[in-house]
């Protein structure tokens, strides 16, 4: 675990930058400086984007992971490289004509319940676009396990980004039309910055020769499509379906709920980007015990740390809507049914990586479909029954099950699990914390409600995880920093 701690270490400080400026922009610059319904089309330019990027990508930064370590020969190695950036533009392509041609049956459908969107069909597929490259170029340093550039550039630069142009917007130097076509000019910035620091980290010798095993490339690459979408689609597809039931205005207040309760998400986020390449290496050495042994720390730590995440929001989230404009508090229930969502995926550890770098990731495609058809029907259902609470239920019941389904098809098929004793301890911790102190406040300003709050939980979550000694990586770290 030692590279994984390490550079874990270094993704996690930087996520967490990153989410400290997405903070700013979220619950500060956008709710005062834009109008609900352009607040509301940038999430929802956002989500179809990223919606369409596993398909622009051609699934190629998934499968530039899972194949580059079995080529040995430089002029292997380079050929593969020199195709996994041309093969997305069989997709692209093709999709752009196909945009040009049917553009304004295109906009009649997006533009169905909110007219705004109907002009923004080619910026949500430039961002695709740009988005697929960034992570194609994002996965070639992952695999020579330089992670800490690109996850700086994925967590923080777009957020900077959008903050000078808020800041921009604020002191109106541009209007909110001209901010929400600067979100293209900031992610095609990072997709190039991305691609100067891959090939800095390696310049292959460009050539277009045969490569092994181009068929088992090509399939896996089709079926990470598939994988990409769905694993987006959960998430992502509520706010899309959103616009096509509620006035665009509700995706503003969306958008805020699911941004508090995505910070459970950032110590996950942080280690995953080194946790793929080291699986994938671990499977083509045929290393089993190692894969058991990374699966079931990553979820443990996680599930102390991101814990630790979920108490400080769930505890302190009636203060932090305190700090907003009264219609934002219908989200209050979202944050805690998206926290689930979060806290979910953080206890997984290196599950997907672990499907995505061996041979099951076939059988759990089909179960990845088969739920994100049910995560339509519900939103379906539910969205115009109980509105924004609606569409999170929706994301937390199909999420859940997707991810819990990925777990036990992984036991079932290679007899491994990521929890322990100690898992099962830290859950029953998170949960106590928060049925003593959700309902605990002081009569003060919120802000000095929710950093006293935050103080008192943090002394005395770390005490008892120290004391229980559920982790061994996290009590050396601190007998490391706090002796």
């Amino acid at each position: 675990m030692g590279i994984v701690i390490k550079q874990s270490g270094w993704n996690l400080a930087i996520t967490a930058a990153g989410f400290v400026l997405g903070a700013l922009n979220v619950l500060l610059l956008a709710t005062t400086y834009l109008d609900d319904q352009y607040y509301g089309l940038w999430g929802y330019i956002l989500s179809t984007a990223f919606l369409l990027f596993p398909l622009m990508s051609f699934g190629i930064h998934n499968t530039l992971v899972k194949f580059y370590s079995r080529y040995d020969d430089k002029n292997d190695r380079d050929s593969f490289l020199t195709q996994m950036l041309l093969w997305p533009l069989i997709i692209i392509i093709p999709v752009f004509i196909l945009i040009y041609i049917y553009y304004d049956p295109i906009r009649l459908y997006i533009a169905n319940r909110n007219q705004i969107t109907s002009e923004f069909v080619w910026p949500i597929a430039v961002i695709a676009v740009f988005q697929a490259y960034f992570e194609i170029f994002y996965a070639w340093t992952k695999v020579h396990m330089k992670t800490i550039g690109g996850n700086f550039l994925k967590e923080v630069f777009y957020r900077f980004g959008a903050t000078v142009m808020l800041i921009s917007l604020a002191l109106n130097w541009i209007t909110q039309i001209q901010f929400i076509y600067s979100l293209v000019i900031i992610y095609g910035l990072r997709a190039f910055i991305m691609k100067i620091v891959a090939l800095k980290t390696y310049s292959p010798k460009w050539q277009l020769g045969k490569i092994k095993a181009s068929k088992d490339l090509i399939n896996y690459s089709l079926l990470m499509i598939v994988a990409g979408s769905v694993s987006t689609a959960l998430l992502d597809l509520d706010k899309f379906m959103i616009n096509d039931y509620l006035i665009i205005d509700n995706i503003s207040w969306y958008n805020v709920a699911v941004f508090i309760a995505t910070v459970i998400a950032v110590p996950a986020r942080g280690m995953a980007q080194i946790m793929h390449p080291l699986t994938a290496g671990h499977f083509n050495r045929g290393e089993m015990i190692e894969v058991e042994h990374l699966y079931k720390r990553s979820s443990l730590n996680l599930s102390i740390i991101s814990g630790f995440l979920v108490i400080i929001i769930i505890c302190n989230v009636n203060e932090f809507y305190d700090l907003m404009r009264p219609e934002y508090r219908v989200g209050i229930p979202i944050v805690m049914l998206i926290a689930i969502v979060k806290y979910a995926e953080s206890l997984l550890g290196s599950n997907n990586a672990i499907l995505y770098n061996s041979d099951l990731y076939r059988v759990t495609l089909w179960l990845g479909l088969l739920l994100a058809f049910i995560a339509v029907i519900l939103n379906m259902w539910l969205i115009p029954l109980y509105g924004l609470i609606g569409a999170a239920i929706s994301t937390c019941i199909a999420y859940v099950l997707y991810a819990f389904a990925k777990a036990f098809y992984v036991y079932h098929k290679l007899h491994i699990h990521p929890w322990t004793t100690r898992t099962s301890l830290s859950i029953f911790v998170i949960l106590a914390f928060i049925a003593v102190f959700y309902f605990w406040d002081f009569s003060w300003n919120p802000v000095l409600n929710i950093l006293i709050k935050s103080i008192i939980l943090s002394i005395a979550y770390l005490l008892v995880i120290r004391k229980m000694k559920l982790s061994d990586e996290i009590n050396g770290l601190v007998s490391k920093y706090l002796p």
